[in-house]
């Protein structure tokens, strides 16, 4: 049995969280238009002895302060979030970041910092549940498995193993410390899903080696009209459910639950198509509209994850829509440089397609 770590749980109730509260309602409010869907129970989860885990897919820094917001829109408890450390330079932007409710997981170089990163995370997550607070993680460890491989990447179980190790010894920690009180714990899939992820480009030119712009101060420069944000918070998991699974198949289960998550908008559609229109060192702009029908046809099973676009729609309206907020997808504009863009939009839905 795991030392719970009391030096993580903090009292948000102090001027910074208050303020960094402010400006993320306003950026929530007027910066995107969000679409919220909520399962009914966590409502009754939080409305009776539980308590949260809620893991998501990872595609931008939007989601550490997104999904708070809606929570407390919604009037349910505010989660501890975690981050990498690498997005967080220095002791007192970090002291900020834990007045907030943040907390900081390394990042690891080696096998060995993997494991004392894994551990500490464990620890973390495990100490939150125990006392009450609902957490935030995102497992697979970073917005950029898509462009690095092509899907979203596998989930890091340390957070399986703090709620399976909380349930199997929950008796132990009880007796130990007086404090604490019986928790049914749950696991909550998250994803959210934007016509245009706000540091879509930034994170490319990362990816090809150029500097990065990516360190959480740089929200600022980030602070921009994201869109539509459909954000879905999905069926709970009752840990006990799944008391006999190991750690890594129980975070295999969930990867799945928040791939099923994944909506299916335009701006998606219109970059499979473009993969699809790809000739050589160009583009042939006359097979973009059979190819984006082509490409909702091979959706048709999953019709009911579309948003904003449909079966019935004429595919040069869906092309010319996209074409509006992203210029890289007019035609004048269409150009190979732009390959890496395309694809990673094509990739947020590549685990829809047989191949």
């Amino acid at each position: 049995m795991d030392e719970l770590s009391k030096d993580v749980l903090i009292d948000r109730n102090n001027r910074v969280f208050r303020l960094v509260r402010y400006v993320n309602k306003w950026g929530y409010k007027h910066l995107g238009v969000s679409h919220l869907q909520m399962h009914d129970e966590i409502y009754r989860i939080k409305q009776e002895n539980g308590v949260i885990l809620y893991t998501g897919l990872h595609k931008s820094l939007w989601e550490t302060t997104g999904l708070l917001v809606s929570l407390y829109i919604e009037k349910l408890p505010l989660p501890f979030a975690g981050m990498g450390d690498n997005l967080v330079k220095g002791k007192f932007f970090q002291e900020l970041a834990r007045k907030t409710g943040v907390f900081l997981i390394k990042r690891a170089s080696n096998r060995r910092e993997l494991l004392e990163s894994a551990k500490k995370l464990k620890n973390y997550i495990m100490t939150f549940l125990a006392y009450g607070d609902d957490v935030l993680v995102f497992p697979e460890g970073t917005r950029k498995s898509v462009l690095s491989t092509g899907g979203y990447g596998k989930f890091f179980p340390a957070g399986f193993d703090a709620v399976l190790d909380y349930e199997k010894n929950k008796d132990a920690y009880l007796a130990n410390d007086k404090d604490l009180v019986p928790l049914d714990t749950y696991i909550v899939p998250v994803n959210v899903d934007y016509s245009r992820v706000r540091e879509d480009w930034e994170m490319i030119n990362t990816f090809k080696g150029n500097p990065p712009t990516l360190h959480i101060l740089d929200s600022l420069k980030m602070a921009k009209k994201v869109g539509d944000t459909y954000i879905t918070f999905g069926k709970p998991m009752k840990t006990t459910d799944y008391i006999d699974m190991s750690r890594k198949d129980l975070s295999v289960l969930v990867r799945e639950k928040c791939l099923e998550l994944v909506k299916v908008l335009p701006i998606n559609v219109v970059a499979r198509a473009a993969l699809y229109s790809q000739q050589g060192d160009g583009f042939d702009l006359s097979a973009m509209e059979s190819n984006i029908t082509r490409v909702l046809q091979e959706l048709a099973n999953v019709k009911h994850l579309f948003r904003g676009v449909s079966m019935a729609e004429p595919p040069l309206d869906v092309w010319k829509r996209v074409s509006k907020y992203e210029k890289c997808f007019r035609p004048k504009h269409m150009d190979i440089k732009h390959l890496t863009f395309y694809k990673m939009y094509a990739d947020y839905i590549a685990h829809y397609f047989p191949s």
